[in-house]
């Protein structure tokens, strides 16, 4: 198997399970998770092709195949946290969410090579690109889909913050890894 088919069998996957996951909880609301499904792809696709176009980063396939799986992950990710954001204490979930999408672009970046950085676009721009996105998504998600239609999870449990502990303990080590 060729490192192409590699890369278009990773981008079949990741457009297959994140679709799946976005008609999951779309199928809670199609009204309210349609509107943030529609806004979010419509800011994803032009935040791609917004950087895409400067040349901060470039892909080793051609865009048009890249760009529908970025739209429909991204659109998951939106999805995601909306749904399943907690009441109270969100910090932990967005960390520990934002720490599990970061780790998955740094394989893809290190191991799988889909994605090359270019003038000076690092992994700090694409993490602190994901807190702006992720907040921006529960801004928008919490004046378009009322809390009856969020199933929110709880932070009051003793695995949440051993979780977060966990995360926080992980991404020392990624960033002391990453930083040599």
């Amino acid at each position: 198997m060729s490192l192409l088919d590699v890369h278009l069998l990773i981008l079949l996957l990741t457009f297959f399970i994140t679709s799946i996951g976005c008609v999951y909880i779309l199928r809670d609301s199609v009204f309210h998770y349609g509107i943030v499904l529609i806004i979010s792809l419509f800011v994803t696709v032009s935040l791609c092709l917004f950087f895409y176009c400067l040349g901060f980063y470039r892909f080793t396939l051609p865009v048009p195949y890249v760009l529908p799986v970025v739209a429909v992950s991204f659109s998951f990710l939106a999805l995601f946290l909306v749904r399943y954001r907690p009441k109270r204490r969100t910090f932990p979930f967005f960390f520990m969410t934002l720490t599990f999408i970061f780790t998955l672009e740094v394989l893809l970046k290190e191991y799988a090579g889909i994605i090359n950085f270019k003038n000076g676009w690092d992994y700090w721009d694409s993490y602190s690109l994901y807190w702006v996105f992720s907040r921006l998504f529960d801004w928008i998600g919490e004046g378009v889909v009322p809390a009856k239609h969020r199933s929110p999870i709880r932070s009051e449990t003793a695995g949440y913050w051993s979780l977060f502990l966990l995360s926080a303990i992980y991404f020392a080590i990624g960033v002391f890894i990453l930083r040599f």
